[in-house]
């Protein structure tokens, strides 16, 4: 699917005037502004993945609402599924401290926790090599079959290192997914990933934007304190395991985003490089 065909289909179902709406991203799902206070998420799929997303879209109406970011009544279109949302502008970016956040990402896990202690979700389990085989299959000219297996494999290697008490994650937690709903409260948005998995993976996404993307001086360590401080000190075995998990995947998502830019496929395979060996710096350079 086009973003094109994601925009006029968003309008169609939300009844909105195509020719007022945007394509603000484009990935897995596509993402379109559609009025001045409302954001549509556009998921192409099979029945099997539309039913999965309708899963998640029930879990997160479960979680207490100041968690995750309220989502309005999916419309589906054919083998398309159409969420919309509340326009919000994530702020994560502009503030020096992230305590906070790993404080609300602790109430996440905790919420997650005693749902799943009354037997009241039905999410799917996070797979990180399901996720990475998709994204390699739309990128099969990026890397060759043997860089493919490693990529796989590590993934394979590290995830059972991924070690805690299963819970609801986010699956994306990184710094362009907060919205500072209030001075003392921050909410997570874009829950296309939620799942059940280790807690301690939900900490992974920042760490790897932080230091691997990052424009500044990393937040991390405030991040993490902010997390403990609700949920208990974090094992940095585990930690470590879904750090490297989450490399992994950045590299796997952005060879799925190559097209016909040559430069992206340059940038992912010196990223796949980095990630398998371990070797540390910037991915801006």
């Amino acid at each position: 699917m086009t973003p094109e065909q994601a925009l006029a289909l968003a309008c169609d179902a939300l009844g909105t005037d195509p020719a007022q709406a945007e394509v603000l991203r484009a990935a897995d799902a596509i993402t379109v502004r559609v009025d001045a206070g409302r954001v549509a998420r556009v998921i192409p799929g099979d029945a099997d993945s539309i039913v999965a997303t309708q899963r998640v879209l029930l879990a997160i109406v479960q979680l207490p609402e100041h968690i995750l970011q309220p989502l309005g009544e999916a419309v589906v279109l054919g083998d398309t599924l159409v969420v919309p949302y509340p326009l919000v502008v994530p702020g994560a970016a502009a503030d020096a401290d992230l305590g906070i956040a790993g404080a609300c990402l602790a109430a996440l896990h905790t919420a997650g926790r005693h749902l799943l202690s009354d037997d009241a979700l039905d999410l799917p389990l996070f797979d990180p090599l399901a996720i990475a085989t998709r994204w390699l299959d739309r990128s099969i000219a990026v890397f060759t079959e043997s860089e493919r297996a490693d990529l796989l494999a590590a993934i394979g290697e590290h995830w059972p290192n991924v070690t805690g008490e299963q819970t609801v994650i986010h699956g994306d937690a990184h710094r362009a997914n907060w919205w500072p709903e209030r001075a003392d409260w921050w909410m997570l948005i874009d829950p296309e990933f939620l799942s059940l998995g280790p807690a301690v993976y939900d900490l992974a996404p920042l760490e790897v934007t932080e230091r691997r993307l990052g424009l500044g001086p990393s937040r991390f360590s405030s991040f993490q304190a902010g997390y403990e401080s609700l949920g208990g000190r974090i094992d940095p075995a585990a930690l470590a395991a879904a750090i490297r998990v989450r490399e992994l995947l950045s590299v796997a998502w952005l060879a799925s985003r190559v097209g016909e830019d040559s430069q992206i496929a340059v940038r992912a395979r010196h990223r796949l490089s980095d990630a398998l060996s371990g070797r540390d710096g910037s991915w801006l350079a």
